[in-house]
């Protein structure tokens, strides 16, 4: 395990305060001194006139650069051998802490490390991915939007274990590491996860910035030859990879599960996609937003036209899903024969058929065939699946409506295919009608029974209640294996909910089941008759949020409220901005919805637009933390400083522990130049258990502006023990040492990961040529400017 001068500066502040046992000094700083042609060893020295101290860093016989203490009186010669010793232990502590984190075979990061990092992200993301948090609408430069985990798997490397020896494997995941390192990103955190499996983190990614790395890192890796020493045989191999987003591809539940609970489930999507991309044909990439849509497959034919897929509740399957069944067969370079001669070709891409998932259990789900392409080519295993496209009726008939309907075997009910074709049908000549879907809990999970079908059992118990409930009045049909569709012409859905409330009763205790039920209907808002089955999901999944009482949500204002923020999460903002606006529609008072819409607009750059949505939840709520705070935000964007600075105070009135308020009113007094009110606020903001990280770069602001250099650099130093990617601190580090005439050269390595982390703060560039400069790399330097 080696020492690199990454290891010291980020090191700096602990070897500060180690030495500080031995010696008393007023500041210090790192220096890297040019390599000496001679050979000749750097020794301890203490400069009188100056007041200063240089002491070599040297470990195990290499020399790393020089520890400047300075404001030292005096010194006895005869110490400055032991202080070197002083160094030394010191940087043994370095060592074995960087051990602590570091995989003993890549050099990478650990895998304690890695979810620690993890954890520490979701942090500090986790204030602005929600609408209405406190912090949703800081400045870039202050909150994070998310990020995404990349994972690499080794394709048959457990062959090159068994062919050439486990320590050869490891030579090889060593030079894989350093490949990894060498090529990702300034901003990556760089791990192995656990045997072949490597990760690699990008704070503040995309999924195409996630896809682009992992391309590149797949594309290098298979261009590497590899060389075993016994016999000089080249060795070839390839990586497949798979990448999970936070909090993109984190939903419901999810979202609101523990900081490490959700570390664990990010992690295990990207496990399951790494599985897809391996399944399907290695040394390839696949996403986890990819995953349902194209990575299923065909495990096994059932009889009565049933088959088992590979897609389950762990990458998002639902119920009620279509796909497209194609063969990987077709598409691809066949050498085809004609009369003696040989010829190639590339078969033409055809669909097989169309299924439907009918049921979905965690790893895989079954489904049955809508319709074939053509009787003779069945669907076989290994066949591929491809999300089908929602059509715009939901409702079009698929089959001869001549054709005579089918009832399901044991519910009687109507099966999926007739009962759209039927509702097609009878809709028409209703004015007004609901659809209700209702869902059955997973099997075994409210009941035990001993049936040998109990799925089956229970749907046929729901189904007969159904009809002891409604009579002939409601029409249903078997939407999946475990949920029911019911069409109830004539009836509004809020006539319906307490018949439907009381029939959920009865299930629960009748049969023992904990039923949940989604109701939309027509009309409603602008919906059509066509989006009355996508309403009832959504309602569906709101009655799934209900964590007491009935689990029974009609299609309203709060079902439109949880799409927006579904669509918030993902980065769909205009999406999220349609439905909001479709949620006041259905309900003007619904005070969230319209917070979030101003949060939105915020977010869209229309600060006057959000500024008056504020205002209307506040003449509603005056005591609304969430929109005082967001109010504040908004006119301080609008130069209103005094409208800004009162909304701020009154959310303190209400909470005086709000960090966020704290720090806002510390930047309005730093930007004015009230810098002893700045430190106030600062310094109650950090007295706070939620507030030390937090407010550490912003006190060495005001510290750095009062001229107290060295408590500056303190602040800084605990502001990136808070978060090691904090590009400000970085670049404001950066600064401290080129404006203090110090090392050019450790300017430039916290200038270049303050610029790769932050590559749109152009300041941050100038401050990397600046530092090139001084160094006398004049090309680099213009290179930088350049983006500044």
């Amino acid at each position: 395990m080696r020492l690199t001068r990454h290891d010291l500066i980020a090191g700096e502040h602990a070897l500060k305060d180690a030495l500080q046992a031995f010696v008393s000094f007023k500041s210090y700083s790192l220096y890297f001194p040019p390599p000496d042609s001679s050979g000749e060893q750097f020794e301890a020295e203490y400069l009188r006139g100056e007041q200063k101290l240089l002491l070599p860093l040297t470990l195990d016989g290499e020399f790393l650069g020089m520890f400047m203490a300075r404001g030292m009186k005096s010194i006895p010669k005869t110490s400055l051998a032991l202080l070197t010793q002083a160094a030394t232990l010191c940087l043994e502590n370095l060592r074995l802490a960087k051990a602590c984190r570091t995989d003993s075979v890549t050099g990478l990061l650990n895998r304690g490390c890695l979810m620690s990092a993890m954890e520490r992200e979701i942090e500090l993301v986790q204030a602005c991915i929600l609408p209405g948090s406190a912090s949703c609408l800081d400045t870039p430069g202050e909150a994070r939007g998310g990020f995404g985990l990349v994972l690499l798997d080794v394709d048959f490397f457990s062959w090159v274990n068994q062919n050439y020896g486990y320590l050869f494997g490891e030579t090889l995941l060593k030079k894989l590491g350093e490949l990894l390192a060498r090529k990702a990103p300034e901003d990556a955190l760089c791990a192995r996860l656990d045997g072949d499996v490597f990760a690699a983190l990008l704070p503040g990614a995309s999924a195409a910035r996630c896809q682009d790395l992992a391309e590149s890192l797949r594309a290098a890796v298979a261009e590497e030859i590899f060389e075993y020493p016994v016999n000089g045989e080249r060795i070839r191999l390839t990586v497949s990879a798979g990448f999970s987003l936070y909090p993109r591809d984190l939903h419901g539940g999810q979202l609101a599960s523990p900081i490490g609970e959700a570390v664990r489930i990010l992690v295990q999507k990207a496990r399951k996609t790494l599985a897809c991309a391996k399944d399907l044909g290695r040394d390839q990439v696949m996403s986890f937003s990819k995953l349902l849509r194209e990575g299923g497959q065909v495990l096994e034919s059932l009889p009565l036209g049933r088959l088992a897929v590979s897609l389950g509740k762990a990458v998002d399957a639902k119920e009620g899903q279509r796909f497209l069944v194609w063969s990987p067969r077709t598409g691809a370079a066949q050498p085809l024969g004609r009369a003696g001669e040989r010829v190639s070709g590339r078969y033409p891409s055809m669909v097989k058929g169309e299924i439907i998932l009918m049921e979905t259990q965690e790893d895989v789900s079954f489904a049955e065939v809508l319709h074939l392409t053509d009787a003779s080519w069945p669907i076989e295993p290994g066949d591929r699946l491809l999300l089908a496209q929602e059509p715009e009726d939901l409702f079009a008939a698929e089959a001869d409506p001549a054709a005579p309907p089918q009832r399901d075997m044991v519910s009687g009910l109507l099966g999926h295919r007739d009962f759209i074709r039927h509702i097609t049908q009878v809709r028409e000549a209703q004015s007004v009608f609901t659809l209700a879907l209702v869902r059955l809990p997973d099997s075994g999970k409210d009941r035990q029974s001993g049936s040998a079908s109990p799925a089956e059992a229970r749907v046929q118990e729901v189904a007969a209640l159904c009809r002891e409930v409604f009579g002939s009045q409601v029409q249903g049909g078997r939407f999946s294996t475990g949920s029911l569709i019911l069409y109830v012409p004539g009836l509004d859905p809020l006539v319906l909910r307490e018949r439907f409330a009381a029939f959920m009763e009865q299930a629960e205790s009748r049969l023992d089941l904990r039923l949940a039920v989604g109701l939309a209907g027509y009309p409603f808002l602008n919906f059509g008759k066509a989006d009355v089955l996508e309403n009832c999901r959504k309602a569906l999944d709101h009655s799934l949020l209900i964590a007491s009482g009935p689990q029974l949500a009609v299609f309203d204002s709060i079902s439109l409220t949880i799409s927006a923020d579904r669509l918030f999460t993902i980065g769909d903002v205009y999406g999220a901005v349609e439905d909001y606006k479709l949620a006041l529609l259905a309900d003007e008072h619904n005070l969230l919805a319209r917070n979030s819409l101003g949060i939105c607009l915020a977010r869209l750059g229309r600060m006057a637009q959000a500024k008056a949505e504020f205002e209307r939840v506040l003449s509603k709520e005056p005591r609304n933390i969430m929109a005082l705070y967001n109010l504040g935000h908004a006119c301080h964007r609008l130069g209103e400083e005094a409208q800004a600075r009162k909304a701020f105070q009154r959310c303190l009135k209400l909470n005086p522990q709000d960090v966020y308020c704290l720090l806002r009113l510390g930047r309005m007094a730093e930007d004015t130049g009230k810098l002893t009110n700045a430190r106030k606020y600062y310094e109650k903001a950090a007295a706070l258990p939620s507030g030390k990280g937090l407010t550490m770069r912003h006190l060495a602001r005001v510290e750095l502006a009062q001229g107290h250099t060295d408590q500056g650099r303190e602040y800084l130093h605990q502001a990136l023990l808070h978060d090691p990617k904090d590009a400000f601190s970085l670049n404001l580090l950066a600064r401290l040492y080129l404006d203090g005439g110090e090392d050019p050269a450790i300017a430039e390595a916290l200038a270049r990961q303050s610029a790769a982390l932050r590559p749109d703060q152009k300041q941050f560039w100038r401050d990397l040529a600046r530092a090139l400069e001084k160094q006398g790399k004049v090309d680099e330097a213009q290179q930088a400017m350049g983006r500044g």
